[in-house]
């Protein structure tokens, strides 16, 4: 704390290591621990500027109080400490720009007292089993049974803190969707499916043409951009059917004031829906597809939309 003090620019490297989780290990916690939490506090509260947080670590921790904490100018997400954060430095000092996206969902530290970890449903509803904060070590039975809000960005029902595919650049983006089906029959969805239930394994065809993104660096920055593409499902969350579901990405490299265009194409898979029954069907209906986050919009992040029709 004294040292942040006197710097000039302070960067506050926190997280976990192999003892929090590892093979073999579960994490107990989605939760910073209490010294680390006090010492991020103290330090961002005792630096000149705002601090930049590092954080190593491949469990998602609650980030809720980082974020809304105005003494933290910019976090970083490593990972887990490996040889993987070797560039690391260069992100700092401006080398390079970020263009990492988030691999997975910061749930709120709650979440880890709502589903038990033995439950491994991914879609939201009651669970058979307590919830994970029950002290009925003697009684089990008589204790409350969790509810599963749902899991991984695919089935989550709540408000995630940093959601899935979530990362922002040193420069700014702009998405375009300038090539695209209106819609698509579904009888090559269909004969793909007949196709399939003879063979062992799931047929992987693409669903024709796909989409063409221009995807523009407004910025004044050259860098690395990931477009990440999804699709939501007609009756999205209802039966089963997923929230959304990523499909393709492409990482590209634009210059600052350039444009490039990047092909995102769908498989005939993506047109289809695991059945209550287990059995997958093709869907008619409108299916929505989303380039980028919206959520980074407001740091620069590009994002599009566009809607194609089952038939």
């Amino acid at each position: 704390v004294k040292a942040a003090e006197i710097a000039d620019q302070v960067v506050l490297a926190v997280g976990t290591d192999l003892t929090w989780a590892m093979e073999a290990h579960d994490a107990e916690s989605i939760a910073f621990t209490d010294a680390q939490t006090k010492l991020i506090e103290q330090v961002s509260t005792a630096a000149k500027k705002p601090v930049v947080l590092v954080i190593f670590t491949a469990t998602p921790l609650d980030l809720s109080d980082i974020m809304a904490n105005k003494n933290i100018g910019a976090v970083l997400h490593v990972g887990q400490p490996s040889v993987t954060i070797k560039g690391a430095g260069d992100l700092l000092f401006g080398k390079r720009s970020p263009s990492g996206r988030m691999v997975q969902t910061v749930y709120k530290k709650e979440y880890q007292d709502q589903i038990s970890i033995f439950d491994f449903n991914m879609r939201p509803g009651t669970s058979t089993f307590p919830r994970p904060d029950c002290t009925l070590v003697d009684d089990i039975d008589s204790c409350e049974r969790g509810t599963n809000p749902g899991r991984t960005y695919r089935f989550f029902t709540g408000e995630p803190v940093v959601e899935f595919g979530y990362g922002l650049s040193y420069s700014s983006f702009d998405y375009r969707v300038v090539d695209a089906k209106q819609t698509i029959d579904l009888k090559e969805v269909k004969d793909m499916l007949i196709e399939a239930a003879d063979k062992i394994g799931t047929l992987k065809k693409d669903a024709g043409t796909g989409f063409i993104i221009e995807v523009t660096n407004t910025g004044k920055v050259d860098a690395d951009e990931i477009v990440l593409g999804f699709v939501t499902p007609p009756g999205a969350g209802v039966d089963g059917a997923p929230l959304k579901s990523l499909f393709a990405f492409e990482r590209v490299h634009v210059k600052a004031g350039e444009t490039v265009e990047v092909t995102l194409v769908p498989g005939l898979t993506d047109f289809t829906i695991v059945q209550k029954d287990g059995i997958r069907a093709a869907r008619e209906g409108e299916y929505t597809f989303e380039f980028g986050v919206e959520t980074t919009v407001q740091g620069g992040g590009g994002f599009a939309k566009h809607y194609i029709k089952a038939l």
